[in-house]
């Protein structure tokens, strides 16, 4: 009779013990499965992080499982190529978006996010080597004092819209600095041709009693040329009818307050010579936009 009673409880136990088996293993795949959906979803909606964090549950309920790793790793690689272009490190974010659009059996989301991006990443690339040469171009001009025709090449960049990207903000603070220092050489070069010439009619004066033309030996005759010609904000080749909107002329106090609206909708006026300005203006009204929704659309 005991020998019976024994067998009778091991046999219980054993139904036992499998059930509490077969519940959790039931259980458990049950929690992977909305791990993973979770996961999908999370990255449908641009929630990284939170993917990264389900698929790392995913995988705390089936240890080295291949899809969910497979998502873990190429969601990894898409947030490393969006910190990397945020960071303007072009190449490392061209690297890690192909590897995200490479990888098979995984989110098919990311893969035409990443091949975007990637196409973005290449044309982004492009100009950057455009307009280094561009910079580099005009940096020689500035050496060789050709400080005119260094802003006349910086234009080629600050008529680009594109140069006006976050992408190109260290190119482009370099450029504003370097025709901020085009302008101060054209009117230190303009001070130095002022100064020679009264010193000179004041000898010439003094020994003969007549007057004679001033000597620039400090300028070619080029660069006296556009000295003489410019007006402060590198315009000195721009015509008249360049100056007007609407057959008028434009005024100091309408650029100035074009400025004023550039800036306060989220421009950069003050890299903008008044050309750049005016340019806006006949721009915005060719267009019939207000210079507030130009800038927005056009100038940011």
């Amino acid at each position: 009779m005991k020998k019976w009673v024994w067998v009778v409880a091991t046999i219980v136990v054993a139904l036992l013990i499998g059930g509490y088996a077969y519940s959790n293993h039931h259980a458990t795949a049950k929690e992977y499965q909305a791990a993973m959906a979770n996961g999908r979803t999370a990255i449908q909606a641009k929630h990284y992080t939170q993917a990264e964090s389900y698929f790392q549950n995913a995988l705390k309920r089936r240890l080295n499982d291949k899809p969910a790793q497979r998502y873990l790793t190429q969601t990894q690689r898409f947030v490393s190529a969006e910190n990397a272009l945020s960071d303007l490190k072009f190449a490392s974010a061209q690297s890690h978006y192909t590897a995200v659009q490479n990888t098979t059996n995984a989110s098919d989301v990311l893969v035409t996010r990443a091949k975007a991006k990637v196409k973005l990443v290449k044309g982004i690339r492009a100009n950057v080597k455009q307009f280094k040469k561009i910079l580099k171009t005009a940096s020689g001009q500035n050496l060789a004092l050709n400080y005119g025709q260094s802003n006349t090449t910086l234009d080629e960049l600050f008529n680009n819209a594109k140069f006006r990207q976050k992408y190109y903000k260290n190119l482009y603070d370099q450029a504003l600095a370097l025709r901020k220092a085009n302008n101060a050489g054209q009117s230190a070069a303009t001070s130095s041709a002022s100064s020679t010439s009264s010193s000179s009619a004041a000898a010439s004066s003094s020994s003969t009693g007549t007057s004679t033309n001033s000597s620039s030996a400090s300028l070619t005759s080029s660069e006296q040329s556009a000295a003489n010609n410019y007006s402060g904000s590198n315009e000195y080749t721009v015509t008249q009818k360049e100056k007007e909107l609407n057959g008028k002329t434009i005024t100091a106090a309408q650029i100035n307050n074009a400025r004023k609206t550039i800036n306060a909708a989220g421009g950069q006026a003050d890299a903008m010579s008044d050309q750049d300005v005016r340019v806006a203006l006949q721009t915005a009204n060719k267009k019939n936009m207000s210079l507030t929704q130009y800038t927005k659309e056009y100038l940011k």
